[in-house]
This record gives C-alpha cells, structure tokens and sequence, in this order.
C-alpha cells in the first residue's frame, strides 16, 4: 500500500528494541567430498578394520552352520544372524563411498533389500552398485589389488531374481550362495584398504 510506513516509526516502535544490530548473513555453503562415515561414525579407522573383520567372520561362522542346520530352528537362527552381519557389512561399505558420487544412502541400501519382490531390483543398486563404487574409491585412492570381480556381484543379483522360479530356484540358489560370499569378501577386503588408506 502507498501509505505504508516502517513499523518502527508508528506506535509500534516501543516493542522494538533500540540500537538493534542489522541481522547477519549466514556463510555460503561449500559441500565438500564428504562421505557417511565421515559424517556419521566417530570410530577410528583401526577400530572400523577390527569391525569389518569380526563381522564377516562371524557371518561366515552363522552360515556355515545355519544352512546344513536349517532344517531344525537352531539352523534358521544362524541364517537370519547371518543375514543381520551382512546388513552391518553392507551399511558400513557404503559409507565408505563420498556422498557426491554414492547411488543411495547405507540406511537405504540395507533398508530397502527387505521390500518384497522391488529388493530383487534393489540388488543391482546396493550390492552390484557397491562393488562398482568400491572399485572406484580404489582406483581413485590408488590402492592396488583390492579389485571388487563386479561380473561376479551381477551374477548373484541375477541368480537371485532367478530364485523365485520353481525348481530353477534350487540350483540359482545354492550357486548364488557361493557367489555372495566370495564377492562379500572381496568387497570387505576393498573397504578395510580404503580404512587403512585413511589412516596412513
């Protein structure tokens, strides 16, 4: 409106404190390459190697033992433990990936894989996905032989989506089995060089 006027020279003005300083602008923000781990986990890099390693180790005890022993409930116990310590090694790979250039979150590519029928596609984002960004964290870092086989990671996922045909799912199952594990490992031993290259 044309006769506006400033509220601190009507009547208003003595619910105005005096001398009151002009507000400061906030600092531009800079992203910086960031990662998850960076941002979220205060541990240090030893003690996230020590992790990584008793985590698959102690998946790789629960599987062994839980499949053979599956058919009683002790057995189921060691497959859905097993399955709880690859989420934990899943979640911490991924934040291992800078922010910028990572296809999802940890939170999401463990989340997401317990989505019936879309985890099938969600596969190829959080396991084939972080065997791609793993080795290309590796290279970038210039960490030799730690190379994630990635043919081998998107043979699991396919394996798996062939899982829900009948009588096909026995053989793509036991097959995919053997691959997850191999690849886990290959993609454990990658993200505890991208920790040791930290804290060189």
């Amino acid at each position: 409106m044309a006769d506006w006027q400033p509220a601190i020279e009507t009547e208003l003005q003595s619910i105005f404190p005096q001398n009151m300083p002009p507000p400061v602008a906030p600092p531009p923000f800079a992203p910086s390459p960031l990662t998850y781990q960076a941002v979220q986990s205060q541990t240090s890099p030893a003690d996230d190697v020590k992790r990584l390693n008793n985590w698959f180790l102690t998946f790789w005890i629960c599987m062994a033992a839980g499949i053979p022993l599956s058919i009683i409930v002790i057995g189921l116990g060691g497959v859905i433990a097993a399955v709880v310590f690859y989420c934990f090694i899943i979640h911490k790979l991924w934040s291992l990936i800078p922010v910028s250039v990572a296809k999802t979150t940890p939170g999401k590519a463990v989340g997401f894989m317990f989505i019936p029928f879309f985890n099938l596609y969600w596969s190829f984002v959080a396991f084939h996905g972080l065997a791609q960004a793993l080795n290309t964290e590796t290279k970038r870092h210039s960490i030799p032989n730690k190379e994630v086989n990635e043919g081998m990671s998107l043979t699991y996922c396919i394996l798996m989506c062939c899982s829900i045909i009948p009588y096909l799912n026995i053989l793509t199952s036991i097959a995919g089995i053997v691959i997850w594990i191999i690849t886990l490992k290959q993609m454990k031993d990658a993200g505890i060089a991208l920790l040791q290259k930290q804290s060189a």
